[in-house]
């Protein structure tokens, strides 16, 4: 598949599973994926540039959001802690860029994968609280300071 993602896609409203990944889809991530009810969104190994939409954090019953492998740029909202069921959270191999939001860390996450970007500031300590955290990976970023005592 190639092209970009259409707006409408925002329309179907009883999609749950969304799963594009490993195609040349080009162009940024429609916020109308934010009004879905989706529990698995697989948009990873595409041409994807631009943001993250904040609005993905209104999904709320979101387990896996899978977005490695892209050119996504800009900071990685806070909005996102909107994902009240997201454990697996795929952000590796972008250009994504900012602090990591301590927001992060109210998720029941089992795999945080933030590595090859360019992510700066401190770890927060915050991620400490995800008790189910099994898999956490921050390499190659331009990360500062010290490992919280909390991890």
């Amino acid at each position: 598949l190639s092209g970009s993602i259409p707006s409408t896609i925002g329309d179907m409203k009883s999609l749950r599973f969304l799963f594009l990944n490993m195609n040349s889809l080009s162009g940024e991530i429609p916020p109308e994926l934010g009004s879905l009810s989706l529990e698995l969104l697989y948009l990873n190994d595409n041409l994807l540039n631009g943001s993250i939409p904040p609005s993905l954090g209104n999904l709320m019953h979101l387990t896996e959001l899978k977005l490695q492998g892209n050119a996504l740029s800009g900071s990685i909202s806070s909005t996102l802690a909107g994902m009240k069921s997201l454990r697996y959270l795929y952000l590796k191999n972008n250009k994504l860029s900012g602090d990591i939001p301590p927001e992060l860390g109210s998720l029941p996450l089992v795999a945080l994968l933030l590595d090859y970007n360019q992510l700066s500031g401190s770890i927060p300590a915050s991620l400490g609280d995800s008790v189910d955290l099994t898999t956490l990976n921050l390499e190659h970023n331009q990360l500062s300071g010290s490992i919280p005592e909390s991890l």
